[in-house]
């Protein structure tokens, strides 16, 4: 589901829509942070969940009843009571802002959803004063550059709107309010003299390389694509790189795996998925993926065969720190033996990497252990 997709399309036939973000949350609750729904007219639910059960049948009515004023509002939601219709008790709190969306925000969100496909990060702020008036709607780009650094670049334009809007009463500076927005992937409210302003992380969509267009390569892209990756095919034969066998796929390449490598870039965003049809290309593929920034790099593979490419990684001079960074054999171990379930062993490591985790958990006792012995050696 792409809110940003529905928003655009739901603008062609009306004027305007409502939209409701899950700008914080404490304690239990059904629904995460950035969490999104689309109300149409009268109520009508487009896309999205923030959280369902009552909670969300409130926020409905909320939004339809600002639908007519053009106004937005944040909304506090305790969830403290069993919710009658879905039996869950979460205990929790919702902070949700309903917002108009208006066609003279689309090329605001042409640009986001650009970004967002090119896997771009950017900063959406929203100044909303306190009578529901939204007096300011602008995109920061976010560099990849910036999102360690936090130079300038992103700072200075925050300083612009931000400070020249009201006065913002924050103890932090805005690098580091940036810098948390991100990390946390949560909304940041800075109070101010009239009303606040609310900064919202906006991920670029994750890009996914898979070398190699086999049988376990066309279930991984479809269950990636689900996931929310922009996947691309890379083989060197054009019968398992194409748009007819992977239709998911954004990009196919009928390239040698050198070549491709050399044309496509890697960068921190980046996800990595080696499954060709030979080990020969996969160490070769590895050796190169290995030295680049890329934010996961699994490779298929006995253990025997694991063993033998960190055998030839060492003797090239990469070192154990480096050679831990990957995760082989790929897939988390739940037992899987058929393709489809490989590839769900596969995604479910990708999105465990996605959401935070970096630690490969898919190497055993005996990889580590060989692992300590390369790194006695050196």
């Amino acid at each position: 589901m792409d809110i940003y997709k529905e928003l655009l399309s739901a603008l062609e036939t009306e004027e305007h829509v409502m939209l409701a973000t899950v700008i914080s949350t404490s304690g239990s609750t059904p629904s995460s942070a950035l969490s999104k729904m689309l109300v149409k007219q009268g109520g009508s639910v487009s896309v999205g969940t923030v959280g369902g059960g009552c909670m969300e049948g409130d926020v409905v009515l909320h939004a339809n009843r600002l639908y007519s004023t053009g106004k937005a509002e944040l909304c506090s939601f305790e969830l403290n009571e069993e919710d009658m219709e879905g039996g869950l008790i979460c205990g929790g709190k919702l902070d949700i802002l309903i917002e108009p969306v208006t066609r003279k925000q689309i090329p605001l969100i042409q640009k986001l959803q650009a970004m967002r496909e090119i896997g771009e990060d950017s900063l959406l702020l929203t100044h909303l004063l306190p009578d529901g008036e939204v007096t300011t709607k602008d995109l920061i780009p976010v560099l990849p550059q910036e999102t360690s650094e936090w130079s300038s670049g992103v700072v200075k334009k925050m300083e612009k709107i931000v400070l020249a809007s009201s006065d913002a009463q924050t103890n932090m500076s805005l690098a580091e309010i940036v810098r948390r927005t991100f990390h946390n992937n949560s909304s940041h409210r800075i109070p101010t003299e009239q009303g606040e302003i609310i900064l919202e992380p906006v991920r670029g969509t994750p890009s996914l390389l898979i070398f190699g267009g086999g049988h376990v390569s066309k279930f991984v892209s479809q269950a990636a694509s689900l996931a929310g990756f922009r996947v691309t095919i890379i083989d060197d034969r054009e019968k398992f790189a194409n748009a007819g066998r992977f239709p998911e796929a954004v990009q196919t390449f009928a390239m040698d795996f050198g070549e491709a490598l050399e044309r496509i870039p890697i960068k921190e965003s980046t996800y990595v998925v080696i499954i060709t049809r030979g080990h020969q290309y996969d160490e070769e593929i590895l050796k190169r993926v290995i030295k680049t920034p890329a934010r996961y790099i699994g490779m298929i593979g006995s253990k025997r065969k694991v063993l033998t490419t960190y055998e030839h990684l060492a003797q090239r001079g990469i070192s154990v720190e480096t050679m831990r960074r990957v995760h082989a054999p790929i897939g988390i171990e739940i037992g899987a033996v058929t393709a489809e379930e490989i590839a769900i062993s596969v995604v479910a490591e990708i999105i465990n990497t996605r959401r935070g985790n970096h630690q490969p958990i898919s190497k055993s006792e005996e990889l580590k252990k060989h692992l300590h012995v390369f790194e006695k050696k050196k």
